[in-house]
C-alpha cells in the first residue's frame, strides 16, 4: 500500500484484531501510513535477525522459528539504523507480543528467497508489506481451530442498516513472497471470512398485513383481524477467496524490467449456513453442497376466520419460518503484467467482469427464500360447528406471503450485503493484496543473481604438439559438456552451474595420442584470473561456488607438456683389470636428472665377449621409483632388459654378477 486513508486505517485495525487473537489495535491513518511508506533492506533484515553476523545462505535465519516480537525487534533495529525512527516507533508499539500472540513462525515460510545473501542488499521490502504476510503466516500457523469472533464497530467504518456485527476471519493458506529467479512462484494468501449480523430495519409487516385481510379461502372462509409480529432480520454471510498467484515470466535487468503472469483468485460467496466445522476447515474445498438454508427471521400470524357473511368461525396463529440460501462464484483468468523502475512498483489486475458489486448482484438474484409454516393453534369461537380447513388456510396464508416476503428481503438483503461485501470484506482482503476480482502485485525491486560458468580448455606446450584430446565436463553421471579431437586452446562449451554441485573434469588421449607421452597439469581460474583450485593428472573435481551477485566465470584448463628427462647410466665393476677365470660384479646405476618423471624407461645391456652371468641380475629404485621387474636373466646369460620407472631425481641400480672365460679365444 502506498498510502492508508481515513476509512481505511479501521479496517486495518480491524484486521490486526481478527488475525491476531487477543490482541487490540488503535493506530491512525497517520501512524499506518508511516508504515505504508516505509522500507527496510532485507539483507539487513536477515543479518539483524542472525545477531548481526551476515550469512551466506539467507536459508539459515529464514528456517528458524522466531515470534512476532522477535520478528518486529529486528524491523525496528533497522529502520532505526536507516534514520526511520518514526515508523520504527510506530512498529515497537504495536502489541505483537502479548498473550494472544506468542505462537512462533518461519519466516522463510512467506519470504521464499532463492538468491545469495549479497544480492539482496539492493532488495527493500515496504514494512506493511512484510507486517501484513507475517500477520497471516502467524494466523495460519497458529490458529488451528475455529478463530475468535470479533465484533465490528459499524460507526467505524460507516455501516448504515446492520447492527451487532460479529466477524471471523481466518488464513487457511499462507502468503508467498518470492525474490527469485525466471520461473519463480508467488501467491496471496487464501482467506475465508464469516459475518453474523442483525439488520437495523425489519420487514414491513404492515404492508404484509394488509395483504391478508379479508382473504377468500377456497370459497368457504375469509380472514379478518389479521396481525403479524416478525424477529429481527438475521444474516449468516461467507466468503471464500482463494490465493491469488502467478509467476515471473521475463526478467530484463539491463531495461529494468520485469513481467508476470498472475491472476486474482477464485471467489465464493454464500449466504445461509455453514457449519464452523466445515468452514475453517483448511483441509476442506468448499463448494455449494456446505451450503444449507438459514433462518432469516421468524413470523408469528394470528387472523380471525369468519364465513362469507362474516360469522367469526375460529382464531387461528401460525408460526412462519423464513429461509435463505445463495451462492455465487466467479473464476479469474491468467492476465500478464509488465512492471518498469523505478521499483516498489504496483499493479492490479481486474478479473474482466468480476467485482464486488457484479457478485453482490449474482448472489442476491440467486438467493432462494422460503417461508415454511410450524403448527397452527386454532381457536374455536363456537358460532357455527363447520369443519375449518385448517391445511389450506395455511397454505393460502404461505403462498399470499411468499412472494412479498421475497421482494422486500431483497429490498433489504441488497444494500446490506454490498455494504459488508463491497465496504468491509473487499476493502479487508485488499489491505492483503486480494479483491473480490481483483488481485495486486508488486515488484519490490530487481536484483542481479548469477549461477557460476564453467568451461575446460586444452593447453599444449609447447603449442605446436600435434597431440589430439577429448574433454569432458560431468555432472550426476551425465555429460553436460565435451569437446572432441581438439588440439591447443581447444575448449568446451560454458555450461551454467549447480550452486554446490560437484562437477568431474578429464581428458583422454585421441586416435594417435599417447597420454603418457605428457606431464600433466590442471588448474582453475575465475574471470579475475584468481586461481580457485589446481592439481596433476588428467582427471579432477570442481565444486561449484554459490550464486552469487556479480557473474562469476570459471575456465578449467588441463595443461599437457611434452614430458622432458636428462637420463644418464654409469656402470663399472669398481676394478681397473679383470683375470680369465675369475668373477666381479658390475653396477648400473640408471639417474633422472628431470624435469619429468620417466615411465617405462627400458634399460639394455650386452655383457662384453667373454663374461657371462653367474647368478641373476637384480635391480633395486630409489624411492619413489621402480624397477619393473626385480631380478633377470640366468647362469650363463650375457645381456640384461629391465624397465624404469624414475622420478625427478630418481635412479635404479642394477647389480649383475659375471665370471670370465679362460678360455683366451673367448675374448
Amino acid at each position: 500500500m502506498a498510502s492508508v486513508d481515513s476509512t481505511q486505517s479501521p479496517v486495518l485495525n480491524l484486521l490486526f484484531g481478527a488475525l491476531l487473537p487477543g490482541t487490540t489495535i488503535n493506530l491512525t491513518a497517520v501512524d499506518w501510513n508511516s508504515l505504508a511508506g516505509a522500507n527496510l533492506n532485507l539483507n539487513a533484515l536477515i543479518t539483524q535477525l542472525n545477531g548481526g553476523v551476515e550469512v551466506s545462505d539467507p536459508s539459515q535465519v529464514l528456517n528458524t522459528a522466531i515470534s512476532l516480537g522477535t520478528l518486529r525487534a529486528a524491523m525496528v533495529a533497522v529502520l532505526q539504523a536507516d534514520n526511520q525512527t518514526v515508523a520504527a516507533n510506530i512498529l515497537n508499539a504495536l502489541p505483537l507480543g502479548v498473550a494472544g500472540a506468542t505462537g512462533s513462525i518461519r519466516l522463510g515460510d512467506l519470504l521464499q528467497i532463492a538468491l545469495p545473501t549479497g544480492s539482496l542488499t539492493t532488495v527493500r521490502l515496504n514494512v506493511l508489506d512484510l507486517l501484513t504476510g507475517s500477520v497471516q503466516l502467524y494466523n495460519f500457523s497458529n490458529v488451528l481451530t475455529t478463530p475468535t469472533p470479533i465484533t465490528v464497530n459499524t460507526a467505524a467504518l460507516g455501516l448504515t442498516g446492520v447492527a451487532n456485527v460479529r466477524l471471523w476471519l481466518q488464513v487457511v493458506e499462507r502468503p508467498v513472497y518470492t525474490c527469485g529467479p525466471l520461473g519463480s512462484a508467488f501467491h496471496s494468501s487464501a482467506i475465508r471470512v464469516k459475518l453474523d449480523l442483525d439488520l437495523a430495519q425489519g420487514l414491513n409487516v404492515a404492508a404484509l398485513t394488509g395483504l391478508l385481510n379479508n382473504l377468500n379461502v377456497l370459497g368457504l372462509v375469509k380472514v379478518s383481524n389479521a396481525n403479524i409480529s416478525a424477529s429481527v432480520l438475521h444474516l449468516q454471510v461467507y466468503a471464500d477467496i482463494a490465493r491469488a498467484e502467478g509467476t515471473i515470466s521475463a526478467v530484463n535487468l539491463v531495461g529494468n524490467a520485469v513481467t508476470l503472469q498472475a491472476r486474482p483468485g477464485l471467489v465464493n460467496l454464500y449466504v445461509g449456513q455453514i457449519s464452523d466445522a466445515t468452514f475453517f476447515n483448511r483441509s476442506l474445498v468448499l463448494t455449494e453442497s456446505a451450503l444449507t438454508p438459514a433462518t432469516l427471521t421468524s413470523l408469528n400470524v394470528t387472523v380471525r376466520v369468519t364465513t362469507l357473511l362474516n360469522i367469526p368461525v375460529a382464531d387461528v396463529s401460525v408460526p412462519l419460518a423464513v429461509s435463505i440460501r445463495g451462492f455465487a462464484t466467479a473464476t479469474p483468468g491468467l492476465q500478464s503484467a509488465s512492471f518498469t523502475g523505478p521499483y516498489p512498483q504496483t499493479r492490479t489486475l481486474s478479473a474482466g467482469t468480476v467485482s464486488a458489486a457484479t457478485m453482490v448482484s449474482t448472489l442476491v438474484n440467486s438467493l432462494n427464500i422460503q417461508v415454511t409454516s410450524g403448527n397452527p393453534t386454532v381457536t374455536l369461537l363456537g358460532a357455527l360447528p363447520l369443519p375449518l380447513p385448517v391445511a389450506d388456510l395455511v397454505n393460502t396464508l404461505v403462498s399470499t406471503l411468499l412472494q412479498p416476503i421475497r421482494t422486500a428481503v431483497n429490498t433489504l438483503v441488497t444494500p446490506v450485503l454490498t455494504a459488508l461485501l463491497g465496504g468491509v470484506v473487499d476493502n479487508l482482503l485488499g489491505l492483503l493484496g486480494i479483491r473480490i476480482g481483483q488481485a495486486v502485485f508488486t515488484v519490490e525491486g530487481v536484483t542481479q543473481a548469477c549461477a557460476a560458468t564453467l568451461q575446460l580448455v586444452k593447453e599444449l606446450q609447447p603449442s605446436s604438439d600435434t597431440g589430439r584430446f577429448n574433454l569432458a565436463i560431468n555432472y550426476n553421471g551425465s555429460v553436460v559438456g565435451s569437446a572432441a579431437n581438439v588440439g591447443n586452446n581447444g575448449a568446451t562449451a560454458a555450461v551454467v552451474t549447480v550452486a554446490g554441485g560437484t562437477y568431474a573434469m578429464a581428458e583422454t588421449a585421441a586416435a594417435g595420442t599417447v597420454l603418457e607421452r605428457y606431464a600433466s597439469t590442471w588448474q582453475c581460474a575465475n574471470q579475475d584470473g584468481t586461481v580457485v583450485s589446481f592439481g596433476t593428472g588428467n582427471s579432477f573435481t570442481l565444486q561449484a561456488p554459490a550464486v552469487t551477485a556479480t557473474p562469476v566465470a570459471l575456465v578449467c584448463r588441463i595443461v599437457n607438456r611434452t614430458r622432458q628427462a636428462d637420463l644418464s647410466i654409469t656402470k663399472t665393476d669398481g676394478s681397473g683389470s679383470y683375470t680369465p677365470g675369475g668373477a666381479a660384479t658390475y653396477t648400473l646405476v640408471v639417474s633422472n636428472g628431470g624435469p619429468d618423471a620417466v615411465t617405462a624407461a627400458v634399460v639394455n645391456d650386452t655383457l662384453p665377449n667373454g663374461a657371462t652371468l653367474s647368478a641373476a641380475w637384480t635391480c633395486s629404485a630409489s624411492a619413489g621409483s621402480a624397477c619393473a621387474v626385480a631380478s633377470g636373466g640366468a647362469v650363463g646369460g650375457n645381456s640384461i632388459s629391465v624397465g624404469v620407472d624414475l622420478l625427478n631425481g630418481g635412479s635404479a641400480t642394477i647389480s649383475v654378477p659375471v665370471v670370465f672365460s679362460s678360455n683366451p679365444a673367448a675374448y
